[in-house]
């Protein structure tokens, strides 16, 4: 499902709102980031664990986001190519953003 779409439907989540990020429309939890498009590298960018990010780096899934020169731990670069599966991916930062809430 499209990154716009799989947005519109999480943003009717509790705690769920637009915001920005880079001057880039972004979505967050409770104010933290959650995802986002980054259109410099045509890919989604989400908020997972960063046991996460390294399974979907090793998997071929997933990108390291070091668009500062420093790598985002929590930050996964996920390619258009994989466009179908960024509602899933979605859910799942909101799911980890969520356990975080609860710390």
């Amino acid at each position: 499902m499209s990154y716009d779409i799989t947005a519109t439907n999480i943003m009717q989540e509790e705690g769920v709102e637009p915001s920005t990020m880079m001057k880039t429309t972004c979505l967050r939890y409770k104010g933290e980031f959650l995802t986002m498009m980054f259109e410099k590298e045509d890919a989604l960018i989400v908020k997972v664990s960063p046991g996460r990010v390294s399974e979907l780096i090793d998997s071929g899934t997933g990108m390291e986001f070091n668009f500062t020169k420093k790598r985002f731990k929590e930050w996964v670069l996920i390619p258009l190519e994989f466009q179908d599966e960024y509602e899933d991916f979605i859910n799942e930062a909101l799911i980890y953003a969520k356990g975080k809430d609860k710390k």
